[in-house]
């Protein structure tokens, strides 16, 4: 086809589609871009980048954002950037709903056509702040008196709303109440009536838009027209740990008439390998004793108080104890003993070697001078054990304990043998991390023979 030909043709296409101008605009598709993957906090703003998008032909642009895919629960729609659909919207900003990925969808148009669409992913992460419930002073109150609850000095760090939630934690063993039993449970200022004397601990949780708080705790005691005392044992304990000394505190314990209160704890339930006691508590008539726990598990203690007329019913605290996460072993030093002089033993000759009896059995106090520490504070147990030689302990498992050597001997006439006792001792922590030291105990043995002059009894 000659150029003349091509020309007449392109010419009478272009009149065929009514175009008097002659001409064909022959316009190319813009191509969006739509920047660059983000990851911002949820709560703050969070901004994409079209700037990268071009047209061949350098025409002006048009920026259309939206959302391809949300979170569960969002409810955001192309209106939540801010500008959009506008020349100025090469760059867009919008807050989140909810955390989760989010993502963006770009267009671009340039006043002929619109591009294909490019992607772009936006995660939006879970605030490190997170709201601050607040459940209140603890109150005493009358039972079957209405209780005003006050969570109002709740806050989000942020000046975010807040959502409330009441649940009832703990009760009278008398109380029929229940956390339905709370009026207006999910509002700031929610409400309860008492129906039995006793503690109620009431908790709190607040949620922004992203996160809920740590639960706060209120207590309510609930004291009646008796002049009874109430026992309060105070709040359960998660966080603490075995080998430890736990601090209780029954302070908060009330008499209606304000008589002084005697108080008594006990143990009413404790883990399957655990071995304490009531000796347990630093103090078991205090207001505010510490008690041991020895083992990792769970332990329910109770308080009991007296105004000198009238005991309180029971308050329960249960104490849940992790492993410890850090220990020192104990440190011992123990020094070698001096050496006892058991006196003679009689040799009688057997051919050509002697026989000779046993000397004398020695006592020895040991534990006085070693020394045993642990960083910790540890109590700790004790095991002497002998490791070489014969001899009795009076108690094995006490630091001082006085040690019985028998079978002490010589081997001749005119010989001093020296007969060693290797001793162990072996002391371990609450833990049950052990420290172990040896030390030998020289017990001398004269052998002596009739036929010398020397007095051999029999």
């Amino acid at each position: 086809m000659t150029m003349m030909t091509a020309a007449l043709a392109l010419f009478a296409g272009c009149d065929g589609n009514g175009d008097d101008s002659g001409t064909v605009d022959l316009n190319q598709a813009p191509v969006a871009n739509a920047g660059n993957d983000q990851v911002g906090v949820a709560d703050a703003k969070l901004c994409v980048d079209g700037s990268a998008s071009t047209d061949p032909d350098g025409d002006a642009l048009s920026y259309m954002w939206d959302f391809e895919w949300a979170p569960e629960g969002s409810a955001l729609t192309s209106e939540a950037f801010s500008p959009n659909n506008s020349p100025d919207a090469n760059s867009a900003c919008f807050y989140a709903d909810s955390a989760g990925t989010y993502v963006v969808s770009l267009k671009v148009n340039d006043g002929k056509a619109w591009s294909e669409p490019d992607y772009v992913m936006v995660e939006a992460t879970q605030p490190e702040e997170v709201p601050v419930a607040d459940a209140g002073a603890d109150q005493t109150v009358d039972v079957d008196a209405s209780v005003a609850l006050d969570g109002s000095s709740s806050y989000d760090p942020k000046g975010g709303d807040l959502t409330y939630s009441w649940t009832l934690n703990q009760w009278p063993e008398l109380s029929t109440l229940a956390t339905a039993d709370i009026a207006d449970a999910t509002a700031a200022g929610a409400s309860f009536t008492p129906d039995a004397r006793g503690v109620y601990v009431l908790q709190l949780v607040v949620w922004n838009e992203y996160n809920a708080s740590l639960a706060d705790a209120v207590v309510i005691t609930a004291v009646g027209d008796d002049s009874a005392p109430v026992a309060n044992a105070g709040e359960d304990q998660e966080g603490a740990f075995d080998c430890t000394e736990i601090q209780l505190d029954g302070g908060s314990s009330v008499d209606p008439d304000g008589d002084s209160l005697q108080f008594f704890w006990e143990v009413q339930n404790k883990p399957a390998n655990s071995e304490i006691t009531n000796a347990s508590f630093s103090d078991r008539n205090g207001e505010a004793p510490t008690f041991y726990a020895d083992v990792a598990g769970t332990y329910v203690l109770s308080l009991t108080v007296s105004d000198g007329q009238n005991w309180s019913t029971p308050d329960l605290i249960t104490i849940t104890a992790g492993e410890r996460e850090t220990n020192s072993a104990p440190v011992v030093s123990l020094p070698t003993p001096d050496t006892l002089d058991a006196g003679t033993s009689c040799c009688e000759a057997s051919g050509y070697v002697f026989n000779c009896d046993d000397c004398t059995d020695q006592t020895l106090l040991l534990g006085a001078d070693v020394t045993v520490t642990d960083a910790d504070g540890d109590p700790l147990t004790y095991q002497w054990e002998l490791v070489s030689g014969n001899g009795v302990f009076t108690d094995a498992t006490s630091l001082e304990t006085y040690l019985a050597t028998e079978d002490a001997t010589a081997t001749e006439p005119g010989v001093c043998d020296a007969n060693e006792y290797e001793l162990k001792l072996t002391v371990t922590d609450c833990t049950g991390e052990a420290t172990e030291a040896t030390t030998t105990l020289t017990v001398t043995c004269c052998g002596v023979s009739q036929d010398t002059g020397a007095e051999c009894t029999e």
